[in-house]
């Protein structure tokens, strides 16, 4: 989708930055996004059991039966359906999602022109589901495949005699289908073939359909691919052999070997095809249009390829973030060591292309298509869209110690409080009124900009058509301001906001109680307000759900806004002011540890150590952590254990002062038993499950009729999670037959039972 430079997103918030006030520390942490654009946190992608890819979106079902969604969410693909739980499978399209619950329903979300998200009735008995471009499919426990969504080339007229299927695929415009005696029915779309399957049409174990290809898994573990070959997306490398699961995307092809890596193949202008470092432990693979995902034995998620939507979510580690800003179609994210991070539209205006040399940046700032850096000498860096001289910091370009960027204008502030602008000036938004003095803070608007003054008054000036430049009286006792598409946001010291100028989305409504507000932010047609109690509040335009924030709720140092989309710094925390005691608490999977420094130590960090409570201490923090932190998650942990824990504060005179012990007891897991991978598989499958805590435990399969297969699983286990491998052989040894077959996990007098399929 191209990008109109006519129109443009805002996200800026601005507070004291001089003068008398206290100074806090910067936030540091991961970070989160809603709206037309989707950024999960580090812990929202592990302990996954399957992976599924969109157009430029992307799919995770976690071992709870929930669905974690990010990339793009212009159509809203990226909004689980409700409830989000007791979800088996999932399949993407190309903005469109769908989810399989256990019960055997389906639920969709996203783009729905052609009503691919309407389910037919009865909904219900369904066992596999899979999504193409516009068209969505779902087969029954009776074997028989129902399709609804795009029939452009009757993709929904599925051929007779429809029974015996056991595994579908959609693809752009086409369907595949997969039959108990291993061959393989086409229809749809076949201009470039893809519905010619090759012979010999037999021993088929594993079907994937592309854009405009197809691929086959033979029970010998080859693979033949068929159809559009304009990338090779059909030509699988050598040695063709040893693959047990086969994934396509829009215009190249994955295969998962029996060793645990991965082979890409075909398109691969975004990096699609090439495999990060290492290529080992994978358990399933997924591909989307031009990207590619892989699940890790461990539950983690790794994704490569093309991330113009954020399709690969932050792409470096999320976390050690102190700052975020974001565009009208792309994100920066600022890293504790003074580098930016980009990701999204790219092709155009170059916007995420950051200048080189990337280091000591101490601020970041983007509206529309263009974007900005402050470096620590106070040297602004410019990039991106520049057709209005928004990118062409005037001389001399040093001492800003505040940066903001407009629609097609950018601001700087400098010492004494003058203001700097440049770039587009149509409506007057570089005409900073007179006296250019005394300015604390800044934002600029799409064409219009905003100015604090040290006496608490605002000054605003430009594009003032819906009155988003005439404050409202009294103007007086603000602290903060902030500009939008067409609105305005003041903050007052008392904690509530002001809001004027365009409210056709109600973007001026601040809801009650108005108050205990730190921070204030506009989007294009929303507003956000950050509370002290580090809680978000969010008004205004809510069709890409920007303002739908479960994730955004509370724990939050830092919040701003893209044009339709809402960021947010989470699990960040900021200086404090005196060192007196240390806390450790338990949630699942975690052992936080909070402490408290004096002010009368000059620090450069802290460390933090463990001991299990007969061990010794050791170190589990790799590097220093910074001065600022006071706080800790440590996740490698043993559920059910009991810890000691110690800070130690590292002085700048290389001295280390050690706090007193602190103990604590991680929390058990819930008893939870995840859907099988690979599903459907040939002849090895992993079963993943937790156990609250020591007890016995048994896995059992059974065929459908109830007959008892194999005993996995019957003894003692402790707390936490666990794995357990099926090779497809009853208990005396024996392979059994291909079809669906159930395992059940009981625990005490608790049971758990799920579904999944061998084809051979």
């Amino acid at each position: 989708m191209k990008r109109s430079g006519s129109v443009f997103g805002l996200m800026c918030a601005c507070i004291f930055l001089f003068g008398t006030c206290v100074v806090h520390g910067q936030p540091n942490g991961s970070i989160v996004g809603s709206g037309t654009y989707v950024v999960v946190e580090p812990a929202s992608l592990d302990s996954l059991v399957a992976i599924a890819g969109g157009g430029e979106h992307s799919l995770a079902l976690s071992s709870d039966g929930s669905i974690v969604a990010w990339g793009a969410n212009i159509s809203v693909q990226c909004n689980t359906p409700a409830p989000n739980e007791d979800f088996i499978a999932i399949s993407g399209g190309w903005a469109h999602s769908l989810g399989l619950r256990s019960d055997g329903t389906i639920g969709a979300c996203g783009w729905n022109y052609y009503g691919q998200c309407n389910i037919p009735a009865p909904n219900e008995g369904f066992v596999a589901i899979a999504a193409g471009e516009g068209h969505s499919m779902g087969l029954g426990s009776d074997s028989t495949i129902v399709v609804w969504g795009n029939n452009s080339y009757s993709q929904r007229d599925v051929p007779v005699p429809n029974e015996d299927f056991v595994a579908i695929a959609g693809g752009g415009e086409h369907c595949l289908g997969l039959k108990t005696d291993g061959t393989i029915v086409a229809w749809g779309r076949n201009l470039d073939v893809q519905c010619n399957v090759p012979a010999p049409n037999e021993d088929f174990v594993a079907i994937a359909a592309g854009g405009e290809h197809s691929l086959g898994l033979k029970s010998d573990g080859t693979i033949v691919a068929w159809g559009q070959n304009g990338y090779g997306q059909c030509n699988i490398p050598e040695p063709n052999t040893d693959f047990i699961e086969i994934a396509s995307g829009g215009d190249h092809s994955l295969g998962l070997k029996s060793d645990g890596t991965v082979v890409a193949w075909g398109r691969n202008d975004s990096d699609q095809c090439n495999i990060p470092v290492p290529n080992e432990n994978f358990a399933s693979i997924a591909g989307g249009e031009g990207h590619s995902m892989g699940l890790l034995a461990n539950g983690g998620v790794v994704i490569w390829g093309s991330n113009t939507s954020g399709q690969c979510n932050v792409p470096v580690s999320n976390e050690g973030f102190v700052d975020v800003a974001g565009g009208q179609y792309h994100t920066l994210g600022l890293k504790a060591d003074g580098i930016v991070v980009a990701w999204g539209q790219n092709h155009q205006y170059h916007q995420c292309d950051v200048p080189l040399p990337n280091s000591d940046f101490v601020d970041v700032t983007s509206l529309g298509n263009h974007s900005l850096g402050l470096k620590s000498d106070g040297t602004v860096v410019a990039w991106g869209y520049n057709d209005f001289g928004q990118c062409n910091v005037p001389e001399p370009n040093d001492s800003f110690i505040v940066i903001d960027a407009g629609g097609r204008h950018s601001l700087g502030l400098r010492p004494g409080g003058t203001i700097v602008a440049w770039g587009d000036n149509g409506s007057g938004q570089c005409n900073i009124p007179a006296p250019n003095v005394d300015f604390l803070a800044i934002s600029g608007g799409a064409s219009h900009s905003l100015g604090l003054k040290a006496d608490g008054t605002i000054m605003a000036w430009g594009n003032n058509n819906y009155g988003q430049c005439v404050v409202p009286a009294p103007n007086e006792s603000f602290i903060a301001v902030a500009g939008g598409y067409s609105h305005s946001l003041g903050l007052k010291t008392d904690g509530t906001i002001v809001a004027w100028g365009s409210n056709t989305s109600g973007q001026c409504n601040v809801p009650a109680p108005n108050e205990g507000f730190v921070t204030v932010v506009c989007g294009a047609h929303h507003s956000l307000g950050l509370k002290a109690d580090a809680t978000i509040v969010a008004w205004g335009m809510n069709a890409y759900g920007q303002c739908d924030m479960p994730a955004l709720s509370e724990g939050f140092a830092y919040v701003t806004a893209g044009y339709h989309h809402s960021l947010g710094l989470n699990r960040a925390e900021l200086i404090a002011v005196a060192f007196s005691s240390i806390a450790a608490d338990s949630e699942e999977g975690a052992i936080t540890v909070h402490w408290e420094v004096q002010a009368d130590e000059a620090l450069s960090g802290f460390r933090l150590y463990r001991a299990p409570m007969q061990g010794e201490f050791c170190c589990i923090t790799d590097i220093p952590l910074s001065p600022c932190t006071r706080t800790f998650e440590d996740r490698t942990i043993e559920p059910g254990m009991e810890y000691r824990y110690m800070v130690a504060v590292l002085t700048t005179d290389g001295r280390e002062i050690r706090s007193l012990e602190v103990t604590a007891h991680s929390i058990a897991p819930p008893l939870a038993l995840g859907q099988n991978v690979p599903n459907p598989f040939n002849p090895r499958t992993t079963i993943r499950f937790s156990v609250p805590g020591s007890q016995h435990v048994g896995i059992n399969i059974y065929d459908p009729a109830g007959r008892l297969v194999m005993k996995l699983v019957d003894k003692q286990m402790e707390a936490g999670s666990h794995q357990i491998e099926w090779d497809g052989r009853d208990s005396r040894g024996r392979a059994v037959a291909s079809g669906v077959y159930f395992y059940r996990l009981t625990v005490g007098k608790e049971t758990s039972t799920k579904k999944m399929i061998l084809l051979k």
